[in-house]
Protein backbone atom coordinates (compact mmCIF):
# COMPACT_ATOMS: atom_id res chain seq x y z
CA UNK A 1 0.00 0.00 0.00
CA UNK A 2 1.58 3.80 -1.00
CA UNK A 3 2.37 5.66 2.08
CA UNK A 4 -0.36 8.06 1.51
CA UNK A 5 -2.78 5.78 0.79
CA UNK A 6 -2.28 3.84 4.59
CA UNK A 7 -1.39 7.35 5.88
CA UNK A 8 -5.30 7.95 5.14
CA UNK A 9 -7.08 4.57 5.40
CA UNK A 10 -10.38 4.76 6.98
CA UNK A 11 -13.93 2.78 6.39
CA UNK A 12 -13.99 3.62 2.79
CA UNK A 13 -12.92 1.38 0.17
CA UNK A 14 -12.56 4.29 -2.43
CA UNK A 15 -11.33 7.64 -1.66
CA UNK A 16 -12.76 10.37 -4.03
CA UNK A 17 -11.57 13.55 -4.02
CA UNK A 18 -12.81 17.21 -6.05
CA UNK A 19 -10.27 17.83 -8.83
CA UNK A 20 -11.19 21.78 -8.59
CA UNK A 21 -7.75 22.53 -10.12
CA UNK A 22 -8.05 20.29 -12.65
CA UNK A 23 -9.56 21.22 -16.34
CA UNK A 24 -10.16 19.23 -19.35
CA UNK A 25 -9.45 20.32 -23.05
CA UNK A 26 -11.38 19.06 -25.73
CA UNK A 27 -9.34 19.15 -29.39
CA UNK A 28 -11.53 17.79 -31.90
CA UNK A 29 -12.58 17.09 -35.62
CA UNK A 30 -11.17 15.72 -38.77
CA UNK A 31 -7.55 16.65 -38.18
CA UNK A 32 -7.76 16.67 -34.34
CA UNK A 33 -5.29 13.10 -34.08
CA UNK A 34 -2.92 14.66 -37.33
CA UNK A 35 -2.50 18.45 -35.75
CA UNK A 36 -2.07 16.79 -31.94
CA UNK A 37 0.37 14.37 -33.64
CA UNK A 38 2.75 17.34 -34.60
CA UNK A 39 2.02 19.57 -30.85
CA UNK A 40 2.42 17.17 -28.41
CA UNK A 41 5.37 14.62 -27.33
CA UNK A 42 3.61 11.57 -27.11
CA UNK A 43 3.04 9.45 -30.25
CA UNK A 44 -1.09 9.04 -31.03
CA UNK A 45 -1.12 7.46 -33.44
CA UNK A 46 -1.43 3.78 -31.64
CA UNK A 47 -4.93 5.13 -28.90
CA UNK A 48 -8.21 4.10 -29.67
CA UNK A 49 -11.14 5.04 -27.90
CA UNK A 50 -10.88 5.03 -24.17
CA UNK A 51 -6.96 4.55 -24.50
CA UNK A 52 -4.59 7.42 -22.14
CA UNK A 53 -1.49 8.59 -21.96
CA UNK A 54 0.79 10.99 -20.19
CA UNK A 55 2.03 13.82 -22.40
CA UNK A 56 3.31 17.41 -22.60
CA UNK A 57 2.76 20.40 -24.73
CA UNK A 58 5.80 22.42 -25.86
CA UNK A 59 5.90 25.82 -27.22
CA UNK A 60 8.83 26.26 -30.20
CA UNK A 61 11.63 26.31 -28.10
CA UNK A 62 11.09 23.24 -26.23
CA UNK A 63 9.96 24.62 -23.35
CA UNK A 64 6.74 22.97 -21.97
CA UNK A 65 3.63 25.01 -21.66
CA UNK A 66 1.73 22.25 -20.11
CA UNK A 67 1.37 18.28 -19.10
CA UNK A 68 -1.81 16.37 -18.93
CA UNK A 69 -3.30 12.76 -19.34
CA UNK A 70 -4.02 12.66 -23.09
CA UNK A 71 -7.53 10.60 -23.20
CA UNK A 72 -8.80 9.10 -26.79
CA UNK A 73 -12.50 10.14 -26.03
CA UNK A 74 -13.40 9.13 -29.69
CA UNK A 75 -11.36 8.47 -32.62
CA UNK A 76 -11.66 12.14 -33.67
CA UNK A 77 -11.66 14.21 -29.73
CA UNK A 78 -9.47 14.02 -27.68
CA UNK A 79 -9.17 15.40 -23.93
CA UNK A 80 -6.43 16.82 -22.25
CA UNK A 81 -6.91 16.62 -18.30
CA UNK A 82 -4.63 19.25 -16.90
CA UNK A 83 -4.33 21.79 -14.28
CA UNK A 84 -6.27 24.39 -15.28
CA UNK A 85 -4.20 27.43 -14.74
CA UNK A 86 -1.85 26.05 -17.60
CA UNK A 87 -5.07 25.51 -19.80
CA UNK A 88 -4.41 29.03 -21.53
CA UNK A 89 -0.86 29.22 -22.63
CA UNK A 90 -1.43 25.59 -25.05
CA UNK A 91 -5.35 26.52 -26.06
CA UNK A 92 -3.39 30.21 -27.61
CA UNK A 93 -0.71 27.64 -29.33
CA UNK A 94 -3.08 25.39 -30.74
CA UNK A 95 -5.63 28.11 -31.64
CA UNK A 96 -2.49 29.83 -33.57
CA UNK A 97 -1.35 26.50 -35.47
CA UNK A 98 -4.65 25.17 -35.66
CA UNK A 99 -6.31 27.94 -38.53
CA UNK A 100 -5.66 25.45 -41.44
CA UNK A 101 -6.46 22.55 -39.78
CA UNK A 102 -9.94 20.93 -39.37
CA UNK A 103 -9.82 21.18 -35.54
CA UNK A 104 -11.51 22.53 -33.09
CA UNK A 105 -11.23 23.10 -29.54
CA UNK A 106 -13.35 23.57 -25.94
CA UNK A 107 -12.70 24.55 -22.49
CA UNK A 108 -15.16 21.88 -21.07
CA UNK A 109 -14.09 22.77 -17.35
CA UNK A 110 -16.92 24.28 -16.62
CA UNK A 111 -19.95 21.82 -17.76
CA UNK A 112 -18.46 19.21 -16.34
CA UNK A 113 -16.98 17.94 -12.71
CA UNK A 114 -13.79 16.37 -12.10
CA UNK A 115 -13.22 13.72 -9.13
CA UNK A 116 -9.94 11.89 -8.82
CA UNK A 117 -10.26 7.75 -6.96
CA UNK A 118 -8.10 5.98 -5.36
CA UNK A 119 -8.38 2.61 -4.12
CA UNK A 120 -6.08 -0.48 -3.34
CA UNK A 121 -9.06 -2.92 -4.53
CA UNK A 122 -8.94 -3.50 -9.26
CA UNK A 123 -12.65 -4.35 -8.90
CA UNK A 124 -13.51 -0.40 -9.12
CA UNK A 125 -16.73 0.71 -9.72
CA UNK A 126 -17.42 4.38 -10.46
CA UNK A 127 -19.92 5.74 -8.10
CA UNK A 128 -23.49 7.34 -10.16
CA UNK A 129 -22.40 5.72 -13.14
CA UNK A 130 -25.79 7.44 -15.12
CA UNK A 131 -23.62 10.88 -14.79
CA UNK A 132 -20.26 9.58 -15.70
CA UNK A 133 -19.00 10.78 -18.93
CA UNK A 134 -15.58 8.77 -18.75
CA UNK A 135 -13.67 7.06 -16.31
CA UNK A 136 -9.95 7.36 -16.82
CA UNK A 137 -7.29 4.98 -15.56
CA UNK A 138 -4.14 6.98 -14.01
CA UNK A 139 -1.99 4.65 -11.77
CA UNK A 140 -1.52 1.66 -10.14
CA UNK A 141 -0.85 0.73 -6.64
CA UNK A 142 -2.81 2.46 -5.55
CA UNK A 143 -4.96 2.27 -8.62
CA UNK A 144 -5.96 5.71 -9.34
CA UNK A 145 -8.75 7.50 -11.84
CA UNK A 146 -10.32 10.65 -12.96
CA UNK A 147 -13.99 10.45 -13.23
CA UNK A 148 -15.60 12.82 -15.72
CA UNK A 149 -19.27 13.83 -14.35
CA UNK A 150 -21.84 15.93 -16.01
CA UNK A 151 -22.92 16.86 -12.37
CA UNK A 152 -21.67 17.56 -9.57
CA UNK A 153 -20.45 14.30 -6.88
CA UNK A 154 -20.07 14.20 -3.22
CA UNK A 155 -16.39 13.57 -2.12
CA UNK A 156 -15.54 11.94 1.04
CA UNK A 157 -12.12 13.24 1.26
CA UNK A 158 -9.61 16.69 0.09
CA UNK A 159 -7.65 17.20 -3.19
CA UNK A 160 -4.67 17.47 -1.05
CA UNK A 161 -4.65 13.44 -0.71
CA UNK A 162 -4.49 12.97 -4.30
CA UNK A 163 -2.00 16.29 -4.94
CA UNK A 164 -0.50 13.82 -2.25
CA UNK A 165 -0.74 10.82 -4.47
CA UNK A 166 1.23 12.69 -7.73
CA UNK A 167 4.02 13.76 -5.66
CA UNK A 168 4.82 10.32 -3.88
CA UNK A 169 5.00 8.99 -7.61
CA UNK A 170 6.76 12.12 -8.85
CA UNK A 171 4.50 13.09 -11.59
CA UNK A 172 4.28 16.38 -12.70
CA UNK A 173 1.70 19.15 -13.62
CA UNK A 174 2.45 22.49 -14.24
CA UNK A 175 1.20 25.59 -12.98
CA UNK A 176 0.60 28.51 -15.12
CA UNK A 177 2.85 30.17 -13.71
CA UNK A 178 5.18 28.23 -14.46
CA UNK A 179 4.87 27.52 -17.93
CA UNK A 180 7.83 27.80 -20.40
CA UNK A 181 10.32 27.69 -18.10
CA UNK A 182 11.38 23.84 -18.19
CA UNK A 183 12.18 21.05 -20.92
CA UNK A 184 9.71 18.20 -20.76
CA UNK A 185 12.66 15.94 -19.49
CA UNK A 186 13.54 17.95 -16.43
CA UNK A 187 9.97 17.13 -15.20
CA UNK A 188 10.41 13.44 -15.66
CA UNK A 189 7.97 13.17 -18.64
CA UNK A 190 9.79 10.87 -20.82
CA UNK A 191 9.33 8.46 -17.08
CA UNK A 192 6.09 8.23 -17.79
CA UNK A 193 6.14 7.26 -21.61
CA UNK A 194 5.10 10.73 -22.26
CA UNK A 195 8.01 11.37 -24.83
CA UNK A 196 8.30 9.42 -28.39
CA UNK A 197 12.13 9.99 -29.00
CA UNK A 198 11.11 8.45 -33.03
CA UNK A 199 7.49 9.63 -33.70
CA UNK A 200 9.18 12.46 -35.70
CA UNK A 201 8.92 16.47 -35.73
CA UNK A 202 6.29 18.24 -33.73
CA UNK A 203 6.51 21.79 -31.79
CA UNK A 204 10.00 21.53 -29.86
CA UNK A 205 11.20 18.57 -30.82
CA UNK A 206 14.71 19.76 -31.88
CA UNK A 207 15.08 20.77 -28.27
CA UNK A 208 13.85 17.96 -26.51
CA UNK A 209 15.78 15.63 -29.00
CA UNK A 210 19.19 17.70 -28.38
CA UNK A 211 19.02 17.31 -24.85
CA UNK A 212 18.63 13.47 -24.95
CA UNK A 213 20.91 12.30 -27.34
CA UNK A 214 23.83 15.37 -26.75
CA UNK A 215 23.77 14.83 -22.89
CA UNK A 216 22.42 18.47 -22.52
CA UNK A 217 19.99 17.30 -19.28
CA UNK A 218 21.50 19.38 -16.25
CA UNK A 219 18.18 19.13 -14.23
CA UNK A 220 15.26 16.67 -13.30
CA UNK A 221 12.36 16.02 -10.93
CA UNK A 222 12.74 14.98 -7.12
CA UNK A 223 10.75 14.93 -4.46
CA UNK A 224 11.24 16.14 -1.63
CA UNK A 225 9.83 16.56 2.09
CA UNK A 226 10.08 18.14 5.00
CA UNK A 227 10.02 21.48 7.47
CA UNK A 228 8.65 25.00 6.22
CA UNK A 229 8.16 27.34 8.65
CA UNK A 230 5.38 28.93 6.17
CA UNK A 231 3.44 27.77 3.58
CA UNK A 232 4.75 26.10 0.32
CA UNK A 233 3.65 26.68 -2.76
CA UNK A 234 3.81 25.83 -6.52
CA UNK A 235 7.15 28.69 -7.30
CA UNK A 236 8.94 28.59 -4.32
CA UNK A 237 13.01 28.72 -4.85
CA UNK A 238 14.98 26.39 -2.94
CA UNK A 239 18.23 26.55 -2.26
CA UNK A 240 21.26 24.05 -1.55
CA UNK A 241 23.92 23.65 0.74
CA UNK A 242 27.61 23.42 -0.95
CA UNK A 243 30.33 23.71 2.07
CA UNK A 244 29.31 26.01 4.62
CA UNK A 245 27.88 28.35 1.92
CA UNK A 246 23.73 27.83 0.39
CA UNK A 247 23.52 28.59 -3.23
CA UNK A 248 20.34 28.38 -5.63
CA UNK A 249 19.11 25.14 -5.93
CA UNK A 250 15.94 24.66 -8.48
CA UNK A 251 11.94 25.35 -7.97
CA UNK A 252 9.19 23.82 -6.19
CA UNK A 253 5.89 23.03 -9.34
CA UNK A 254 4.00 21.03 -6.88
CA UNK A 255 3.51 20.98 -2.97
CA UNK A 256 1.31 19.62 -0.04
CA UNK A 257 1.87 21.34 3.42
CA UNK A 258 0.60 18.57 5.32
CA UNK A 259 0.69 20.62 8.49
CA UNK A 260 1.87 23.78 9.26
CA UNK A 261 4.98 22.94 9.34
CA UNK A 262 5.47 19.71 7.19
CA UNK A 263 5.64 20.02 3.43
CA UNK A 264 5.86 17.45 0.34
CA UNK A 265 7.11 18.47 -2.79
CA UNK A 266 8.26 18.39 -6.03
CA UNK A 267 10.95 20.69 -7.24
CA UNK A 268 13.12 20.82 -10.14
CA UNK A 269 17.00 20.19 -8.99
CA UNK A 270 20.31 19.50 -10.85
CA UNK A 271 19.78 15.32 -12.28
CA UNK A 272 23.50 15.23 -10.52
CA UNK A 273 22.62 16.34 -6.68
CA UNK A 274 23.36 13.87 -4.25
CA UNK A 275 20.33 12.37 -2.10
CA UNK A 276 21.67 13.51 1.25
CA UNK A 277 22.56 17.19 0.05
CA UNK A 278 20.61 19.61 2.70
CA UNK A 279 18.19 21.95 1.28
CA UNK A 280 16.10 24.77 2.47
CA UNK A 281 13.51 27.32 1.10
CA UNK A 282 14.67 30.71 -0.30
CA UNK A 283 13.24 33.17 2.69
CA UNK A 284 12.79 30.20 5.36
CA UNK A 285 16.43 29.80 6.85
CA UNK A 286 14.49 27.42 9.59
CA UNK A 287 13.40 25.08 6.76
CA UNK A 288 14.91 21.91 5.77
CA UNK A 289 14.14 19.42 2.94
CA UNK A 290 15.27 15.87 2.01
CA UNK A 291 15.51 14.71 -1.12
CA UNK A 292 14.00 11.16 -1.89
CA UNK A 293 15.07 8.33 -4.23
CA UNK A 294 13.39 8.19 -7.47
CA UNK A 295 10.30 5.23 -7.97
CA UNK A 296 11.89 4.77 -11.22
CA UNK A 297 14.77 4.98 -13.98
CA UNK A 298 15.09 8.05 -15.90
CA UNK A 299 15.62 7.11 -19.36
Amino acid sequence: MSKVMSEHASEQDTVLCPLTRYGVLSVNGDDARSFLQGQLTCNLNGLKPGDVCFSAHCEPTGKTLSVFWLYCYADNEFWLVMNHSAMAASLAQFQKYGVFNKVSFEDKTADICLVGAATEHDNFAAPQESELLAQIKVGSEPHQFVLVYRTEITCNSDEKLWDALEIERVRPQVVGELAQQFVPQMLNVQAWDGIDFKKGCYIGQETVARMRYLGKQKRALFRVSGSAQNPVKAGSQVERKVSDNWRRGGTIIMAVNRTDTQVDGLAVLPIDIEVGTPLRLQGDDDSLLEIHTLPYQLG
